[in-house]
């Protein structure tokens, strides 16, 4: 049975019935080590200059490595301080890690060095700035503390991982919810206890002018997450295998309705436009939403366009890339490559079985 925390998040099932082995991840910042990878190219050794960039286009590539606890916002925003331009990255890098990831820069450059806990590094250009999503995954090195052999694991569950959510209630789909059943005042109290201003805002436009688009855009979608994560947790009682209805992804990355050939399982993100073929999960979908009290269609934001969330699809299984691992008299080093939007906590969940996922370094 997973924990509390697990269920409140909507990771209620395992993929294995392996045993839980304990053990704890980041005792040290380097015990969690995130590397991105952007067409091919690992950023670190690109950092490194083991490892060569593109050199046209308009658009400068840059490469920080950060050895602090900051997340990426925090650090865009350090960076923003004395870089005159737009800063864009591909996806988010957990605080309680050394990360290595690209950026891009329309504007002046500025060097910057490790007094910062990070350095910013120009590597390249290239013809498109990045846009989120745009990396192939990232490479993880990770330390376990406490044990002394762990087995390799290839498939594991794509759950949305506890990082989505927030390290302490309210949870941030919490707040996802209540800004879809437009309970403003509810939304504005559980936004002002996880430290945030927005004692003032009446509306929805109010709290964008006074958190900004990006922040009421992850609410939306963090509750997006809890909903997939329970479909998810009820597809692996239910079976994983495609069935006709299923939408699938084929190896050359096209997505299609399951007809008997080869592909991965999606589920839906749902949304405002998301839609059910299959006979399973138009069911689930259904009671799910009837459960939650709300309606496909409350995902649309007349008043506020630009947060609204028509829906998607995402990988029901995640696979590990490249896997290895060193076992050691009191911990073990594993390695492993996953693809752009899949956690290595769901990973290293899996595998560890935590009882307690914060006293364990989860996050």
């Amino acid at each position: 049975m997973p924990p509390i925390l697990d269920v409140r998040l909507g990771m209620l099932s395992y993929l294995t019935s392996n045993p839980r082995l304990g053990g704890r991840l980041r005792e040290k910042l380097s015990d969690f080590i995130v590397d991105e990878v952007l067409m091919g190219r690992r950023a670190s050794r690109v950092l490194l200059g083991r490892e060569t960039f593109l050199k046209k286009g308009p658009f400068l590539y840059l490469v920080a490595a950060k050895f602090v606890k900051m997340d990426t916002r925090e650090l865009i925003s350090r960076i923003n301080r004395v870089i005159d331009g737009r800063i864009r990255y591909a996806g988010l890098k957990d605080s309680r890690s050394i990360s290595f990831q690209f950026l891009s820069l329309e504007g002046r450059y500025k060097a910057l060095s490790l007094k910062n806990g990070f350095i910013v590094k120009p590597v390249g250009r290239y013809k498109e700035p990045i846009s989120r999503g745009m990396n192939d995954g990232n490479h993880f090195t990770l330390v376990v503390r406490g044990i002394s052999s762990m087995y390799e694991l290839s498939e594991f569950p794509n759950f949305f991982s506890y990082q989505r959510f927030g390290i302490k209630e309210p949870f941030n789909h919490e707040i996802g919810k209540a800004l879809i059943l437009r309970s403003i005042e509810d939304a504005v109290d559980m936004i002002e206890r996880q430290g945030y201003q927005a004692g003032s805002a009446r509306s929805l436009k109010q709290l964008s002018n006074l958190l900004g688009i990006d922040l009421l855009r992850f609410y939306i979608h963090s509750y997006q997450s809890y909903l997939f994560n329970i479909l998810l947790s009820k597809r692996i009682f239910h079976g994983l295998e495609p069935e006709p209805g299923d939408f699938i992804v084929k190896s050359n990355g096209e997505v299609e309705l399951y007809e008997g050939r080869k592909g991965e399982l999606l589920l839906p993100l749902i949304g405002a436009m998301s839609k059910e073929k299959g006979e399973w999960l138009k069911e689930e979908v259904r009671d799910l939403l009837r459960n939650e009290g709300i309606s496909k269609e409350m995902f649309l934001f007349r008043e506020l366009p630009e947060i609204s969330a028509l829906g998607g699809l995402r990988k029901a299984l995640g696979r590990a890339l490249n896997v290895k691992v060193i076992g050691r008299a009191s911990y073990v080093v594993t390695s492993f490559f996953l693809e752009s939007g899949m956690y290595a906590t769901s990973y290293m969940r899996e595998l560890l079985k935590p009882l307690d996922p914060k006293e364990q370094g989860f996050i």
